[in-house]
C-alpha cells in the first residue's frame, strides 16, 4: 500500500502547510515549517517506491477502491458484529479520515463521498456516546429506509 502511504502523508503535509499559512495569530511557526519541510523531503523517497509507469489518475483509481472498500468494510462489521465496541467509533473515524483523502484528487470527492463522510462522523459519534452512557449503540443509518438494523 505504499500508493495509500504516500498519499495521506502528501494529504497531511498540504494540510499543515495550509494551516500555517493561514495562522494570523503570530505565533512561531518555524518548528512547524521545519518538520514540514522533512516531511516534504520523505514525501520525495516515497514518490520514487511508487510502482513505475504509474500515473495520478491510476493512484486516484486505486485510492478511491481502497476508500470504497474500507467503508464498506467498516460498516458491514458495524451492522453484524455481535457487540459494537470503542474500536467500531474509532473505524468509522479513521474512515471518515480517509475519504477526506479523496480531496486531494478534486472532483471524486463529490457530494456521495461527503455523505458518506458525515455518516461516519455520526456514526462514531453516536456508537461513543451510547457506550459513555452503558447502552448498546443503534446500527447501521436510522435515516436510510432499507436499514433493517
Amino acid at each position: 500500500m505504499p500508493i495509500v502511504a504516500y498519499y495521506c502523508k502528501l494529504y497531511a503535509v498540504q494540510k499543515g502547510l495550509e494551516i500555517i499559512k493561514s495562522d494570523k495569530s503570530g505565533a512561531d511557526t518555524g518548528d512547524a515549517k521545519k518538520f514540514l519541510i522533512g516531511e516534504m523531503g520523505d514525501l520525495e523517497q516515497m514518490k520514487k517506491g511508487l510502482p513505475e509507469g504509474s500515473t495520478k489518475e491510476d493512484h486516484q483509481a486505486y485510492i478511491q477502491n481502497w476508500v470504497a472498500q474500507v467503508f464498506t468494510n467498516t460498516d458491514i462489521e458495524e451492522r453484524t458484529i455481535e457487540t459494537i465496541t470503542k474500536k467500531h467509533a474509532q473505524d468509522f473515524n479513521r474512515c471518515s479520515h480517509f475519504i477526506m483523502l479523496l480531496s486531494h484528487f478534486g472532483d471524486i470527492y463529490d457530494d456521495k463521498w461527503e455523505e458518506k463522510r458525515k455518516y461516519c462522523v455520526f456514526k462514531a459519534g453516536t456508537i461513543l456516546k451510547a457506550l459513555k452512557a452503558g447502552q448498546q449503540p443503534p446500527r447501521g443509518n436510522p435515516n436510510d429506509p432499507e436499514n433493517d438494523g
